[in-house]
């Protein structure tokens, strides 16, 4: 009897949001490319609604993401939505929302962000239903083959409407932003939207004053740990010399920063990218024996599809930690089942550079041995603000 199998991999990549080290150096906004036709003009968009959806809840007072957020979409003189709505975490809930809550104008609407945290490996932190699995190209592609999200028709958007999707770097996952254009869509035209880059938001004001919130786009990059391993930061200072050869970046400074001071400051932090799979049977007979190191390897190359698994992580196997559990289940005719129960995980340090403005190429960095003054605009603290349709910043949907 073949096993049947079933496979996850998640992404915990959750982007804190709080204040952090002290430092100033502010990378030159990337060169700006456009889809100058891509979103509708403001003139178009104006007399339309918008709603902005904060798709979860803080769980630390070190990472305040959906806070300021829910703050900023309610409150920012330039990207305020008419409505925030907060207590929903699934796609299926926002979607009955924007159904029972039609623009009392009798137009589409105009502009959907929805906010979550998420990355640009696998998925999103909002579920496709509520208490269920995360949203992923696959999750949805699921869901959307299963009927299990009510559909939007045109008269709730159309070929003007966006759905933003502000989680960090997924617009690097261009096959997530299509299928979430399928969900919304019915054929008639969204354009779902998304940064390349990470975005937080973060106080401008020394004093928290809310309106003071600004919302940041950030360049980041990436090293690799084994969970087992010792690093030094010699270590991921050669490692990422070798991954980004052409970027002139002072990665010492970054390592050595784990929490901002100020919103511009250069920092980093530390994540895990797990991986699952399970393999089910009807007698232990049939489980593979995995008691010996050479055999849990034999294991590993003998199934392509969980390496496959672990390469769409975009994590190099090496750095990968996989464990194998043995699982007893009772069915529901009583009888019992067997398993085997492969868990995954390599650790990620993520370094983040917030885009300032102005950039390096009109102020000059405050040395490392001049501390800047916390939110002082002479370290390069204001925000740099992207064109909308700036392709070097955003990804849209690319549907037939």
């Amino acid at each position: 009897m073949m096993p049947h199998r079933t496979l996850w991999l998640l992404g915990a990549m959750l982007l804190a949001c709080c204040m952090a080290c002290k430092g100033g150096g502010e990378p030159a906004p990337p060169p700006a490319d456009s889809v100058a036709d891509t979103l509708p003009t403001l003139e178009e968009q104006e007399p339309r609604a918008s709603v902005t959806f904060i798709l979860g809840e803080d769980r630390s007072q070190f990472n305040q993401y959906y806070t300021l957020a829910n703050h900023y979409y309610r409150l920012s003189p330039s990207e305020r939505t008419e409505a925030v709505v907060t207590g929903l975490t699934s796609l299926q809930e926002v979607l009955r929302y924007l159904q029972k809550h039609r623009p009392a104008n009798g137009r589409p609407y105009g502009l959907v962000n929805l906010v979550s945290h998420g990355n640009e490996f696998v998925d999103m932190a909002m579920t496709v239903r509520r208490g269920g699995e995360r949203t992923s190209a696959e999750s949805l592609r699921e869901a959307l083959r299963r009927r299990q999200l009510p559909a939007l028709d045109s008269t709730l958007v159309d070929s003007l409407t966006v759905v933003f999707l502000h989680g960090c770097a997924v617009g690097r996952n261009q096959e997530l932003l299509d299928q979430l254009a399928l969900a919304f869509d019915g054929g008639h035209g969204v354009t779902v939207k998304a940064s390349k880059h990470f975005e937080y938001y973060a106080y401008l004001a020394a004093n928290k004053n809310p309106q003071s919130i600004r919302h940041y786009y950030a360049q980041v990059w990436y090293a690799f740990y084994h969970p087992d391993s010792t690093m030094t930061e010699n270590d991921y200072v050669r490692q990422l010399s070798r991954r980004y050869p052409h970027d002139r970046v002072r990665w010492r400074k970054g390592l050595r920063c784990r929490f901002q001071q100020s919103p511009a400051d250069f920092y980093h932090y530390s994540f895990e990218v797990p991986c699952t799979w399970d393999e089910v049977f009807d007698t232990p007979d049939q489980m593979p024996l995995v008691n010996s190191r050479s055999r849990r390897l034999g294991w590993i190359e003998e199934h392509e599809d969980f390496r496959q698994l672990m390469a769409r992580s975009q994590v190099p196997e090496e750095y990968f930690q996989v464990k194998f559990f043995r699982r007893t289940y009772h069915v529901s005719d009583d009888s019992i089942a067997y398993g085997l129960h492969v868990r995954a995980k390599a650790g990620v340090i993520c370094l983040i550079q917030p885009l300032t403005f102005p950039d390096s190429t009109t102020i000059l960095p405050c040395p490392d041995n001049v501390p800047c003054p916390p939110y002082s605009s002479a370290c390069g603290n204001i925000p740099y603000l992207p064109n909308p349709t700036d392709t070097s910043i955003f990804a849209f949907s690319h549907l037939p």
